[in-house]
């Protein structure tokens, strides 16, 4: 029988298992993929997930360890980023629309727009051509406010001309709600480094083995392409709480951003 068919509260807690099992599956596959980044030795057959910890497994030289499992990053709030830096790809495929004398009739516009946080992408490339058709049929030099009523996720659309040649341009701010670490500089916008203290001061008790704390960033490369002091971040934390240490780990650049206290060498 399909989900659909069962009785409400018994299909809310399968869809509720679910979820979970394939929340364990990828952070299995995210701890597997860290271990050889980290160079650690991990028997396979060894690795289990009592929730909490998310892992523990058997490490050479370590033995039992406990690996609790932390997110830096929102996936929105990357895709949203991803969205803005992707603004001239969807203005470039809207503007085909236009024919040469509408281009050069506004060769000196620049449209001003901002999109709602959860625009997503579809909606903001069909915006784009109802803004297209909105220049079609303008004269040179119209500036002011495009819609009466507004395209689904758009919040506002307002035409300017200026003294240029290279139009008609989009320039695009859009609710963005990315947050700005705590301590400016420690970490990449987009990144939570609170959720760190988070788990160190959710967990009173230990599992009666080590304990280590890996934190990651799932999204993208923050850490590789923004300024960052997060070996300092980490290093003011650890050994914190349970944890004997703490990693920050990047999973698109496989990158050990930070490990405190480092790992000895061979």
């Amino acid at each position: 029988m399909s989900p659909r068919g069962l009785p409400a509260e018994r299909r809310r807690n399968t869809m509720s298992s679910n979820r979970a099992t394939a929340q364990a599956a990828l952070e299995r596959a995210i701890f597997e993929r860290f271990a050889r980044d980290a160079h650690l030795v991990v028997r396979a057959d060894s690795i289990t997930q009592p929730d909490p910890p998310d892992i523990l497994c058997a490490v050479e030289g370590l033995g039992q360890v406990a690996f609790e499992l932390v997110q830096l990053d929102n996936a929105e709030e990357l895709q949203r980023m991803g969205y803005l830096h992707r603004a001239p790809e969807f203005w470039s495929d809207a503007v085909q629309a236009l024919g040469a004398e509408a281009l050069e009739r506004h060769r000196g516009a620049q449209i001003n727009v901002e999109f709602h946080p959860k625009a997503n992408q579809t909606q903001r490339r069909a915006a784009l051509e109802q803004i297209a058709f909105a220049l079609s049929k303008l004269p040179e030099g119209a500036e002011g406010t495009l819609f009466e009523t507004l395209p689904r996720g758009l919040t506002s659309a307002e035409l300017k001309h200026f003294p240029m040649t290279d139009g008609p341009l989009i320039f695009e701010v859009s609710g963005f709600q990315v947050s700005v670490p705590e301590e400016p500089g420690d970490g990449p916008v987009g990144i939570h480094l609170s959720r760190i203290d988070d788990k160190i001061a959710h967990y009173r008790e230990g599992w009666g083995v080590r304990a280590e704390l890996l934190a990651y960033a799932r999204w993208g490369m923050p850490f590789s392409d923004q300024m960052h002091r997060a070996p300092e971040f980490l290093a003011a934390r650890f050994p914190g709480g349970i944890f004997a240490r703490g990693w920050i780990y990047e999973l698109t650049s496989h990158d050990i951003v930070a490990c405190v206290p480092a790992m000895r060498g061979p």
